[in-house]
Protein backbone atom coordinates (compact mmCIF):
# COMPACT_ATOMS: atom_id res chain seq x y z
CA UNK A 1 0.00 0.00 0.00
CA UNK A 2 2.01 2.93 -1.12
CA UNK A 3 0.17 6.34 -0.76
CA UNK A 4 3.36 8.26 -1.03
CA UNK A 5 5.63 10.49 -3.20
CA UNK A 6 9.58 10.16 -2.94
CA UNK A 7 9.79 9.18 0.63
CA UNK A 8 7.10 11.86 2.05
CA UNK A 9 4.15 9.89 3.37
CA UNK A 10 0.82 10.48 1.34
CA UNK A 11 -1.71 9.07 4.48
CA UNK A 12 -5.19 11.02 3.32
CA UNK A 13 -7.47 9.46 5.89
CA UNK A 14 -8.05 8.29 9.17
CA UNK A 15 -9.12 5.03 7.70
CA UNK A 16 -5.94 4.99 5.40
CA UNK A 17 -4.06 5.58 8.35
CA UNK A 18 -5.46 2.94 10.19
CA UNK A 19 -5.08 0.17 7.78
CA UNK A 20 -1.27 1.65 6.89
CA UNK A 21 -0.77 0.79 10.82
CA UNK A 22 -2.90 -2.82 10.18
CA UNK A 23 -5.41 -1.68 12.86
CA UNK A 24 -9.73 -1.70 11.77
CA UNK A 25 -10.63 2.00 11.57
CA UNK A 26 -11.58 3.30 15.11
CA UNK A 27 -9.27 1.18 16.95
CA UNK A 28 -8.25 4.05 18.61
CA UNK A 29 -4.76 6.23 19.10
CA UNK A 30 -3.62 3.79 21.93
CA UNK A 31 -3.77 0.73 19.55
CA UNK A 32 -2.55 3.16 16.98
CA UNK A 33 0.74 4.26 19.16
CA UNK A 34 1.05 0.28 20.13
CA UNK A 35 1.67 -0.93 16.61
CA UNK A 36 3.64 2.29 15.02
CA UNK A 37 5.98 0.80 18.09
CA UNK A 38 6.38 -2.66 17.46
CA UNK A 39 6.55 -1.49 13.37
CA UNK A 40 9.11 1.06 13.90
CA UNK A 41 11.21 -1.49 15.55
CA UNK A 42 11.33 -3.98 13.50
CA UNK A 43 12.11 -1.32 10.37
CA UNK A 44 14.34 0.67 12.27
CA UNK A 45 17.99 0.91 10.19
CA UNK A 46 19.52 -0.47 13.05
CA UNK A 47 17.93 -3.21 13.18
CA UNK A 48 16.34 -4.01 8.88
CA UNK A 49 19.14 -2.66 5.83
CA UNK A 50 17.95 0.45 4.81
CA UNK A 51 16.74 -0.22 1.80
CA UNK A 52 14.11 2.19 -0.41
CA UNK A 53 11.02 -0.50 0.21
CA UNK A 54 12.18 -0.13 4.41
CA UNK A 55 12.14 3.31 4.24
CA UNK A 56 9.38 4.10 2.55
CA UNK A 57 7.21 1.65 4.54
CA UNK A 58 8.59 3.86 7.98
CA UNK A 59 7.92 7.05 5.82
CA UNK A 60 4.16 5.39 5.73
CA UNK A 61 4.46 4.17 9.30
CA UNK A 62 5.35 7.82 10.51
CA UNK A 63 3.25 9.67 8.41
CA UNK A 64 0.22 7.72 9.65
CA UNK A 65 0.81 8.44 13.29
CA UNK A 66 1.21 11.59 12.74
CA UNK A 67 -2.15 11.99 10.50
CA UNK A 68 -3.74 10.27 13.91
CA UNK A 69 -2.25 12.22 16.53
CA UNK A 70 -3.19 15.45 14.94
CA UNK A 71 -6.83 14.61 13.48
CA UNK A 72 -8.39 12.99 16.64
CA UNK A 73 -10.07 14.28 19.34
CA UNK A 74 -8.89 13.47 23.00
CA UNK A 75 -11.33 12.04 25.49
CA UNK A 76 -13.41 14.61 27.04
CA UNK A 77 -14.92 14.60 30.31
CA UNK A 78 -18.56 15.22 30.25
CA UNK A 79 -20.20 16.34 34.00
CA UNK A 80 -23.61 15.48 34.19
CA UNK A 81 -25.99 16.40 37.43
CA UNK A 82 -27.93 12.92 38.51
CA UNK A 83 -31.10 14.58 36.81
CA UNK A 84 -29.26 15.02 33.64
CA UNK A 85 -27.76 11.29 33.72
CA UNK A 86 -31.36 9.84 34.64
CA UNK A 87 -33.09 11.20 31.56
CA UNK A 88 -30.38 11.52 28.90
CA UNK A 89 -29.51 14.36 26.35
CA UNK A 90 -27.42 15.21 23.15
CA UNK A 91 -24.22 17.86 23.64
CA UNK A 92 -22.18 19.31 21.57
CA UNK A 93 -18.62 19.26 22.18
CA UNK A 94 -15.23 20.87 20.78
CA UNK A 95 -11.99 19.32 21.09
CA UNK A 96 -9.16 21.83 19.29
CA UNK A 97 -10.76 22.50 15.88
CA UNK A 98 -13.33 19.50 15.81
CA UNK A 99 -16.81 20.23 16.62
CA UNK A 100 -19.18 16.94 17.29
CA UNK A 101 -22.31 15.64 18.95
CA UNK A 102 -22.53 13.29 21.66
CA UNK A 103 -26.29 11.62 22.37
CA UNK A 104 -26.19 10.45 26.31
CA UNK A 105 -28.61 7.75 26.89
CA UNK A 106 -31.08 7.83 30.09
CA UNK A 107 -30.05 6.19 32.79
CA UNK A 108 -26.05 6.56 31.92
CA UNK A 109 -23.65 5.42 34.75
CA UNK A 110 -20.80 7.12 36.03
CA UNK A 111 -17.63 6.63 34.07
CA UNK A 112 -19.65 5.21 31.09
CA UNK A 113 -17.56 5.83 27.71
CA UNK A 114 -19.56 6.68 24.66
CA UNK A 115 -18.56 7.84 20.95
CA UNK A 116 -19.69 10.73 19.07
CA UNK A 117 -22.21 10.64 16.14
CA UNK A 118 -20.56 9.58 13.21
CA UNK A 119 -17.24 9.73 14.61
CA UNK A 120 -16.52 6.44 16.46
CA UNK A 121 -12.62 7.95 17.52
CA UNK A 122 -14.46 10.99 19.32
CA UNK A 123 -14.86 9.38 22.50
CA UNK A 124 -16.71 11.01 26.02
CA UNK A 125 -16.45 10.04 29.50
CA UNK A 126 -19.30 10.50 31.60
CA UNK A 127 -19.13 12.16 34.67
CA UNK A 128 -21.78 12.34 37.31
CA UNK A 129 -21.55 14.67 40.07
CA UNK A 130 -22.59 14.01 43.65
CA UNK A 131 -22.98 16.62 46.34
CA UNK A 132 -22.62 20.34 46.63
CA UNK A 133 -21.70 20.25 42.92
CA UNK A 134 -24.90 18.72 41.75
CA UNK A 135 -27.01 20.88 43.79
CA UNK A 136 -25.52 23.88 42.22
CA UNK A 137 -25.85 22.64 38.78
CA UNK A 138 -29.25 21.61 39.16
CA UNK A 139 -30.68 25.14 40.38
CA UNK A 140 -30.40 26.12 36.59
CA UNK A 141 -31.93 23.33 34.55
CA UNK A 142 -31.49 25.07 31.31
CA UNK A 143 -27.69 24.67 29.68
CA UNK A 144 -28.59 27.74 27.69
CA UNK A 145 -24.92 28.51 27.10
CA UNK A 146 -23.95 24.90 25.69
CA UNK A 147 -27.45 25.36 23.48
CA UNK A 148 -26.06 28.68 21.92
CA UNK A 149 -22.55 27.33 21.23
CA UNK A 150 -24.44 24.26 19.70
CA UNK A 151 -26.59 26.58 17.49
CA UNK A 152 -23.69 28.98 16.63
CA UNK A 153 -21.40 26.15 16.03
CA UNK A 154 -24.34 24.67 12.85
CA UNK A 155 -25.82 27.52 11.95
CA UNK A 156 -22.43 29.16 10.47
CA UNK A 157 -22.14 29.34 7.25
CA UNK A 158 -19.39 26.92 5.94
CA UNK A 159 -16.31 28.28 4.14
CA UNK A 160 -17.74 27.43 0.46
CA UNK A 161 -20.81 29.47 1.11
CA UNK A 162 -18.96 32.35 2.25
CA UNK A 163 -16.57 31.89 -0.70
CA UNK A 164 -20.05 31.18 -3.04
CA UNK A 165 -21.09 34.60 -1.71
CA UNK A 166 -18.19 36.41 -2.27
CA UNK A 167 -18.05 35.25 -5.90
CA UNK A 168 -22.02 36.50 -6.00
CA UNK A 169 -21.24 39.67 -5.01
CA UNK A 170 -18.36 40.42 -7.36
CA UNK A 171 -20.44 39.08 -10.17
CA UNK A 172 -23.26 41.09 -9.56
CA UNK A 173 -20.92 44.11 -9.45
CA UNK A 174 -19.59 43.82 -12.82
Amino acid sequence: MRYRRGMTSRVLSIATAYAVLGLEPGAGIVAAKRNFRDQVKKLHPDITDPTPEALGKLADIVGAIRYLEHRLPACIEVQLTPAQAKRGLTRSLRSGEHTFIVRIPPDVSDGACLSAVGDPDATVQIRILRGSEATAREADPLDLEQLDEFIEAFSRPSANARFARWIRKAQSAA
